[in-house]
């Protein structure tokens, strides 16, 4: 068994052989290892289920029952950073994107293109990503602005507009 000794609020393991009562002691018994105030730890005792927002966090080991345990307290979720609303927000565009066949370049590289369908898609989409830009500008400057809360990042993802593609397929076979 593996025995802990508390240092400055780390577990740091025993270091054996160990000098107790003028003797070497390679394998220490539980009496032993408690005299040196060691004790084993305790990995299968899980944190507690958080309140909806918090998160829990090991704030020390304490001594119970004659083994470690960590010690939960709960903290607020942080809000997610701007670089974390960047990645979903452009995770959104290119799943649209790519939903429509624009895989290795955006749509908006055919604005000039002689084929119909595709020069549409690029207004279409020139318009959608200034939209998306737009909510994703006003939501910053609010939560900067302490007008509201930063949004969870499913929040943002559920106000993001969705493009609407306004090419009719029908109208070429007219």
């Amino acid at each position: 068994m593996k025995y802990f000794q508390k240092s400055n609020g780390v577990l740091v393991p025993l270091s054996v052989p160990v000098r107790i009562d003028g003797r070497w002691v390679f394998q220490p018994t539980v009496e032993q290892a408690a005299s040196l105030h060691a004790y084993p730890r305790n990995l299968t005792v899980p944190a507690p289920s958080p309140a909806e927002g918090e998160m829990p966090y090991a704030l020390e080991w304490q001594l119970q029952d004659g083994e470690w345990r960590r010690v939960w307290q709960y903290k607020p979720v942080p809000a997610p950073g701007v670089a974390e609303y960047d990645a979903v927000m452009e995770s959104h565009l290119l799943q649209e994107r790519t939903e429509r066949g624009y895989t290795t370049r955006e749509p908006d590289a055919y604005l000039s293109s002689v084929n119909p369908r595709w020069a549409q898609d690029a207004r279409d989409w020139v318009a959608h990503r200034d939209a998306v830009m737009e909510y994703a500008l006003e939501m910053i400057n609010a939560v900067q602005s302490g007008q509201r809360q930063p949004p969870t990042l499913d929040e943002f993802v559920d106000g993001l507009p969705g493009i609407v593609w306004t090419y009719d397929e029908n109208q070429e076979d007219a």
